[in-house]
Order: C-alpha cells, then sequence, then structure tokens
C-alpha cells in the first residue's frame, strides 16, 4: 500500500505543465496594466476635458509606476522560476521567435517605463496621493523622450499584438497547449 504524501501531491499540481502561480500573476497583472496604459496613452491625444485628462493621465503615470517597482522582481523572477517544458508540437523555428519576442518585450517594457517616467516634466502625483518627482523640467530633453517613449509604446503595442495573436493561434487553430501554461 502506496501512502500519498501532501509533498508529492503539490509536485504533480505544480508539474502540470503551467507556470507557478506567481509567474503567472505577474504576467496576467503586466498585461492589464500594459493593455490599459496603452489605451490610455492613445487616448489622451483625444481626451479634451482638462480634468478627465489630468485623472486618465495620473491614472496612467501611477500604474506605469506600480510596474517599475515590479518590473526588477518580475526580470529576476525569469531566471529562477520552474519553466514548464516546451510543447513538442511547436517547432524548434517557432519556440526560437517566441523566445526573440518575449526578449523584446522586457526589454521594450523596461524602456517604455524609463521613458515615460523622464518624459515626464516636473513630477506627477501618484494616485493624487504622493508627489514623485521626475529629473527634468519641460524642455528639449522631455520632449525628446517623449518622441522616443511613443516610439517604443508603437512598438511595444506591435509585439504585444503579435504575442496576443501567437498564443490565441496556439490555442484555437493549432489545439495545443501553449495558452494554457499561462493561464
Amino acid at each position: 500500500m502506496q501512502v500519498a504524501y501532501p509533498i508529492q501531491t503539490q509536485r504533480t499540481l505544480s508539474a502540470d505543465g503551467r507556470y507557478d502561480r506567481f509567474s503567472r500573476a505577474l504576467h496576467w497583472i503586466f498585461a492589464v496594466v500594459i493593455l490599459y496604459t496603452m489605451a490610455a496613452g492613445f487616448a489622451l491625444h483625444f481626451i479634451t476635458d482638462p480634468g478627465l485628462w489630468r485623472f486618465v493621465s495620473t491614472l496612467n503615470m501611477s500604474l506605469a509606476s506600480c510596474l517599475i517597482v515590479l518590473f526588477p522582481l518580475r526580470y529576476v523572477w525569469s531566471f529562477f522560476r520552474r519553466t514548464p517544458p516546451d510543447v513538442e508540437s511547436v517547432p524548434q523555428g517557432q519556440r526560437a521567435i517566441a523566445h526573440l519576442v518575449h526578449s523584446l518585450i522586457y526589454v521594450l517594457v523596461a524602456f517604455v517605463l524609463f521613458s515615460g517616467f523622464v518624459m515626464v516634466p516636473d513630477g506627477y502625483w501618484l494616485f493624487g496621493v504622493v508627489y514623485v518627482k521626475t529629473p527634468f523640467s519641460a524642455g528639449p530633453v522631455t520632449e525628446h523622450w517623449f518622441v522616443l517613449h511613443r516610439i517604443g509604446c508603437y512598438t511595444l503595442a506591435l509585439l504585444v499584438a503579435a504575442h496576443a495573436g501567437a498564443a490565441l493561434k496556439h490555442h484555437f487553430v493549432s489545439k495545443n497547449d501553449v495558452l494554457k501554461r499561462m493561464l
């Protein structure tokens, strides 16, 4: 007679082909905030009501500030987490492309967070409560970073769309477990 120990059950549950809960939580927190900040950033170009503009802008910067704090944790954790095994039905070339796109997304998220912070002249109010000083006053430096930030955001949006599209393709067309690894 074999005795089932809780630790064995835990190992079985964590070996279900998915990323660990912490990695999945970080992934979806970043996904939601990135999608919101992209939409808000684009919307800010069209919002004409000053009160609404200020609210959306403050929330955008505040949520991005949360990612600035979480990003180093997520990046470092990516080296220590247990990565689920590759989905065998995915060709090696597609795996290499996926790895490249994931790496580029990390680099672009870091760049967009940095450029977003330094482009804000004279600081901002974090969630309307705590004042956060930024390094530059309005002028050519913040304008330069704004242009770079915009380019970074557009590039990140394209890569995020490709990433989401590939995940959906794997789920609905290829019918494999690529998407399930992060759910």
